[in-house]
This record gives C-alpha cells, structure tokens and sequence, in this order.
C-alpha cells in the first residue's frame, strides 16, 4: 500500500510535468506556483513526521539523536538536520504526561498549516527568536514577535525575513546584553606598505558612524565618467578614498552632490527629540544616543523627526516641486526604495509621482514614492500599481502573477521601542 501511493505520487507529478512542457508560458507560470505549493505540502508533511518521531521517542530507542538520526536517513548536512528538528519541535504540539501541548510558534505553526510560508521561514524564525536576543524578550513580548514575523513571512523572502526579524529583536530588546556581555563597536585600521615600497594594503573594522561618514564621502568622489567604465567598484571606491584623502589635506572640503553636500540624516522619535535621545537611525545603520551626540557636535545633521508611528512630521518646508526637503521627506518614510523586497538606499533612488504629473497628480508626500531604478522601470512596464494606504506605499500585483492582487508593503519596524 505505501509504495503504491508513492508510485502513483510519482507518476502524477510526471504527468503534470509532461503537461508543462508543451504549454504556453502563462500556464507555466501557474504551473509552477503549483509546483512551489506541492512542495510546501511535501515539506510540511517531513515536518510533521519528524515532529512524530522525535515526540515519540522512536530513535532514542535505537540509542540515537533524532538530528543524526535524520542526517543519516535523509542524506543531510549535520546543520540542516538540526534545524529541521528544531523547527519541528516549535511548529508541531508536544507532548507532556500524555497530554498534547500547543506549538512554541503558533503563528508559524498555522501560516505553514495554510502552506503560506515554507520551512525555510520557518527556520529563520525560529533561529531568530532562539537567538540571545530573542531569549532576553519577557514571554508577551516574545509571542507579539512570532505572530508578526510569520505574518511578515508571507510576502518576504528568507533572506530579507531574517534582516528584518534582526531589526525587530533588537528594537524590542531594550534593555540589551547584560553590561558583560555587552561588546562595543571597534574602530580598527590597518595600513601596511607593501614590501617593495609600491603603494600598501588597508584593512579594518568601522563602527556605524564612522562607517556611515567614509561611505557618504566616498559616494560624494566616487566617479563614473566613460573613462572608469572598465573600472569595478572597488577599484573606484580605492580611487574615490584617495580622492577625499588629497582633497582633505588640500583644504577640508567636499563636493557637490545631487545639488547639496554630501551629509548625514538622523531620523528620532518626536517624543525622544522632547525628553532624551535614547538612540536613532542614520542612513547606513543604527547609532547609539552618544554616537549620536558626537555626530551633532562635528557633523552636518539634518534630523527627520517622526511620530509615534513612525510617520514623519517635520523635515523642513515643502515647496511645489520635488526639492531637497521633499525628497528627504519620501527617504524617511520609505527608507530607500519602498519595494517590498528591495533594500537599495535613498541615494540611489528615484522619486516617483504614483498619479503622473501629468495626469493631474501632485507633487506632494501623498502621491509620492521612492523607487530604486530597477523597480522603477519595472513599475512602468509590468502592470503593478502604487497606492498610499494608511500613510505607507503599497504595492498592487498584476493578476498574472497574484489572481487575489493581495497587496505587498514594506515591513514597518519602529524607530525605537
């Protein structure tokens, strides 16, 4: 009966190839969705065999680990076993004195029941809130993490899941490691001359301010004239340090770019701007409130207050077309490109009018949207739309790709907790 039923598994899933291989390829595409949905249930079924064995205590029997156990059987990678079982154990009930007990990840557990997410979120989940920093959570704040990363689980990829849950943890973890174990940022630069005298070699480690300056000053030299184009980026970032290097022994200064000197934006909480700066948020990274306190001292600021929503509420005046104040307006709402799945930073975004200016579309925060270049072409041409849902960009597949037009946003992690 069992090799029956693999068997005719087998032969279905054959057929279904077959078939896909002479369609068109509309009905490819939706075959594949298929695929990725079969699979889900595939994965989710192991899940829940391995949840079974373990619970059962089937290979403790046979005076083995059930993770080796499973690297043996399945042909795995020691690390990969190790991580299904630990997904399993959260995503499935246990058992204690006989009685059945609800997952550790409920909201994880029932978005894959509902084949929304795959295994490979959930083992990012449960890697996250397993981590020193999601053990630090107290127990409801630890659940309200869960429930939002298994619905932010749905519309992210693995990838982008992870940096997000890292965020969230590290908001909502105020109180940090304890002072021992608690590991400041280093500064570290090497400079070692080549042995034969020939120029040298720079390595090192930079805390986030002094990252977040290097990386906006070598932006502000960086070139990308037709005589670089053989060039890589490194090789115009070295051509770039040197640049700001001569400049800075020359007379201190730095050019133009974009219309404006290249600087630094503090975005912090309008509550925190009237009582205390607990900590905010620069361009490439989080800072400390004394990292930021040196920044106001030596640096050109610009401060980006935000409500307690995260929504902005003073930048500057807003004037008629798109200008500095405007654009940084859209960069601090959307935090570069508001794409759901992209992370390119404002400067290497566009500005776009969701109703064309000629359209009768306004140039005013409500009908605006930064967009990185690719996805701003992409916007033109594949049939997305662009809404302003509740103050945040939204985005609206075309029905080829989502029959539901479920629409997609950009997490929203708060600036402080």
């Amino acid at each position: 009966m069992f090799e029956q039923c693999v068997e005719e598994a087998a032969a279905a899933v054959a057929a279904f190839g077959a078939y896909l291989a002479t369609a068109d390829g509309a009905t490819q595409i939706e075959g594949l969705k298929a695929l990725e949905r079969l699979g889900r249930h595939v994965s989710h079924l192991k899940l829940s065999v391995v949840a079974d064995l373990d619970r059962s205590g089937e290979f403790d029997q046979r005076c083995v680990t059930t993770r080796a156990a499973i690297a043996d059987l399945l042909g795995y990678h020691p690390g990969r076993a190790r991580r299904m079982v630990a997904v399993a154990r959260s995503v499935f009930p246990t058992a204690l004195g006989g009685q059945p007990v609800e997952p550790v990840m409920p909201a994880t557990a029932s978005a894959l029941g509902e084949l929304s997410i795959d295994q490979a979120h959930a083992d990012v989940i449960e890697n996250l809130l397993n981590s020193p920093t999601g053990r630090r959570l107290d127990p409801g704040v630890w659940g309200g993490a869960e429930k939002q990363l298994a619905e932010w689980a749905v519309t992210c990829r693995p990838d982008e899941l992870r940096r997000l849950g890292a965020q969230l943890l590290n908001t909502l973890d105020q109180d940090g490691p304890e002072p021992e174990d608690e590991k400041p940022q280093l500064n570290e630069l090497y400079l070692c001359r080549c042995r034969d005298g020939q120029g040298g070699r720079v390595k090192g480690q930079l805390d986030t301010t002094t990252f977040t300056a290097l990386s906006l000053a070598l932006e502000g030299h960086r070139t990308s004239g037709d005589e670089d184009e053989d060039k890589s980026l490194a090789e115009r970032d070295a051509d770039a340090l040197g640049a700001l290097c001569v400049q800075a022994l020359d007379q201190a200064d730095l050019p133009i770019q974009g219309g404006e000197r290249p600087h630094l934006t503090v975005i912090i909480q309008e509550q925190d701007l009237r009582e205390r700066i607990r900590g905010a948020t620069l361009g490439l990274g989080w800072a400390t409130a004394a990292q930021i306190r040196q920044l106001a001292c030596d640096c050109k600021v610009l401060p980006v207050v935000m409500d307690g929503d995260s929504k902005v509420v003073d930048v500057g005046r807003i004037r008629r077309t798109v200008d500095h104040y405007q654009r940084r307006a859209v960069a601090a709402r959307d935090r570069g490109c508001a794409w759901w799945g992209c992370n390119r930073k404002p400067r290497h975004c566009e500005v776009h009018h969701i109703i064309p200016w000629a359209h009768g579309g306004r140039t005013d925060l409500g009908n605006l949207v930064m967009l990185c270049w690719a996805h701003h072409r992409m916007i033109h041409h594949a049939g997305w739309e662009i809404r302003i849902h509740h103050g945040w960009p939204e985005f609206i597949p075309p029905k080829w790709m989502d029959t539901s037009q479920t629409p997609r946003r950009k997490p929203r992690i708060p600036i402080t907790a």
